[in-house]
């Protein structure tokens, strides 16, 4: 039984120490997973980061995967600090984490992504040009359609941070570099995922053409801008809203190309192309307006920005640090050179305002994000506390488990080797008595004559000891034996030491009553307490002591060791 009890022990302690194990991360599905609740964050961003939080306690989600689930969630609905913050916690959840699949290396890359949009944000250009250099050096020369994805979004996140820092011509050179890229990578491109950002690095690129007074470098990029729409076209999943918006966005710059290059018949052919396409949104109504702005149609302009302000009104769109810097600067522009300078002036005062709003609203969501980080950490120390405590916990219920197993193994070896000793101990007990009843039956065998006077009183003792068993009352002693045998207490001591090899007359009762104690023992289940009252030894204390002294062994232990025998 012993045995049964260690092994389920060490079942136990075994179960103990893995209970906290994971599971692995499922990479399919947990790719899956995560393109629904970055789509869902968009729309609901707390119940998106509960769901990522679910995932990664479920073992769906490794930690570096739902940190950067959380950082692109909380970038998408402009909250950058929040953003930085987690994608700082996927950095150094990547510590010993192998980056094994391509799933991997979209997170590494995302991740580095959020935080160079985030120094790029705050002006920190040289951090964010140093982000995208480590994507690069990971992607190496990768030519996946995922690998070819993350390299130009590094080198057109390179691009944009050398255009504010005035590095025009190592811009410019980004620029190509990653057009040159996407124009291979996508001559058989199916899915508009992949062309897309080709459209959009040209669209950038003819942006900084004509905002550092170089259009002439641009047409160049006229047949290249038809080949990737072109490319666009044949993409069977393109949705019929992706196609137009494109089609406005290439067409319209293509317009201002021409325009900026004096190409005047061209840029209006296009510009009616634009308007009869053009949807109703106020980006469509800005980017027409700045056309006419390009061309001195000032006042027109003027009245399409116009409009373009009481959409986005409309729609509750937020007045953000770009809605300012593009469309009223835009706007200032063409009624300075319409000669309406009142209302120039009145706007650069409405700017400022804005602007100093802006600021005011964005420390007040940095605020509100940094106290969202600084409990998130406190969650954090008192999930960390509550994991130590509950590895100590588990830590000393293994050890717990071990120490009983050792003790009950301890146990078992001590009870092995008591019952073997006991069980050696009972039969030479045993033998003992065999040999003493062996003695006593030669003695009583034995004719009269030919025994001394000391045997024959001792074979008398043995006999009235035998028959009427005085032993059993604890009051017998040397006199009243003596008295029994019709004899005085002298003979008796004498007749006992002399047969019975140096006993005295307490050591013959004692002795019987011991042997009284052992049948009993034997052929009863009275309790000891018991056994020693009917044996003439009331004292449990005196039995056990009388009882190891004769035979080595406590009572109980007796009792074990005959009934196995």
């Amino acid at each position: 039984m012993s045995r049964y009890i260690i092994i389920l022990t060490t079942v136990v302690a075994v179960l103990t120490l893995t209970v906290g194990c994971t599971k692995p991360d499922r990479s399919d599905e947990a790719v899956a997973l995560s393109k629904e609740i970055v789509n869902h964050g968009l729309s609901d961003v707390g119940h998106s980061v509960e769901r990522v939080d679910s995932a990664e306690q479920a073992g769906l989600f490794t930690a570096v995967r739902a940190n950067t689930i959380k950082a692109i969630i909380y970038e998408n609905a402009g909250r950058r600090r929040l953003a930085a913050y987690y994608a700082e916690k996927a950095i150094a959840a990547e510590a010993g984490h192998t980056i094994a699949t391509s799933a991997d290396s979209s997170l590494y890359c995302k991740v580095r992504c959020v935080l160079g949009n985030d120094a790029y944000a705050d002006g920190e250009y040289g951090k964010s040009i140093t982000l995208a250099k480590e994507i690069l050096a990971f992607v190496g020369d990768g030519t996946t359609p995922n690998d070819v994805e993350m390299k130009c979004r590094a080198i057109m996140q390179m691009a944009d941070c050398e255009n504010k820092l005035g590095h025009i011509a190592e811009s410019e050179q980004l620029f190509l570099q990653c057009i040159d890229d996407l124009m291979t990578s996508t001559q058989r491109a199916t899915d508009y995922g992949e062309i897309d950002p080709l459209i959009y690095t040209l669209l950038s690129l003819n942006d900084l053409y004509i905002d550092n007074k170089m259009p002439e470098k641009a047409l160049p990029l006229m047949a290249k801008m038809d080949t990737a729409m072109a490319r666009l076209t044949r993409c069977p999943n393109t949705p019929d809203w992706v196609m137009q918006k494109r089609r406005n966005n290439v067409t319209i710059s293509k317009a201002m190309v021409y325009a900026a290059n004096n190409q005047k018949e061209q840029a209006e052919t296009l510009f009616r192309e634009y308007q009869q396409f053009q949807g109703s949104g106020a980006l469509d109504k800005a980017a027409e307006g700045l056309y006419l702005s390009m061309t001195g149609r000032y006042d027109e302009a003027v009245r399409l920005f116009d409009e373009t302000d009481s959409i986005m009104r409309s729609n509750g769109d937020p007045v953000i640090d770009l809605y300012v810097k593009t469309l009223f600067n835009y706007k200032y522009e063409a009624l300075q050179k319409a000669g309406r300078t009142a209302e120039a002036l009145a706007l650069g005062d409405r700017i400022r305002q804005l602007t100093d709003s802006i600021r005011q609203q964005e420390r007040q969501a940095d605020v509100e994000q940094l106290q969202e980080i600084k409990q998130q950490e406190e969650e954090i120390a008192s999930k960390h506390q509550s994991l130590v405590v509950h590895r100590i916990i588990l830590a000393s219920a293994f050890l717990v488990c071990l120490l009983i197993a050792y003790l009950l193994w301890r146990s078992y070896k001590y009870n092995k080797v008591l019952t073997e000793k006991n069980r050696k101990l009972y039969e030479e007990i045993e033998q003992r008595r065999q040999e003493q009843q062996q003695e006593m039956e030669l003695l009583q065998a034995a004719p009269e004559e030919q025994l001394t006077t000391e045997q024959q009183l001792f074979r008398r003792l043995c006999t009235l000891m035998d028959e009427q068993q005085p032993y059993t009352d604890e009051t017998l002693n040397r006199d009243t034996l003596a008295q029994m045998a019709g004899t005085n207490e002298k003979y008796v001591e004498q007749a006992i030491r002399q047969c019975s090899k140096g006993e005295t007359v307490s050591d013959f009762i004692n002795r019987y009553r011991l042997e009284h104690v052992a049948r009993l023992l034997k052929t009863t289940s009275d309790p000891i307490a018991i056994v020693g009252e009917l044996s003439g030894i009331p004292s449990r204390a005196t039995l056990a002591r009388l009882f190891r002294n004769a035979y080595g062994m406590t009572p109980s232990e007796f009792r074990r060791a005959a009934s196995a025998d």
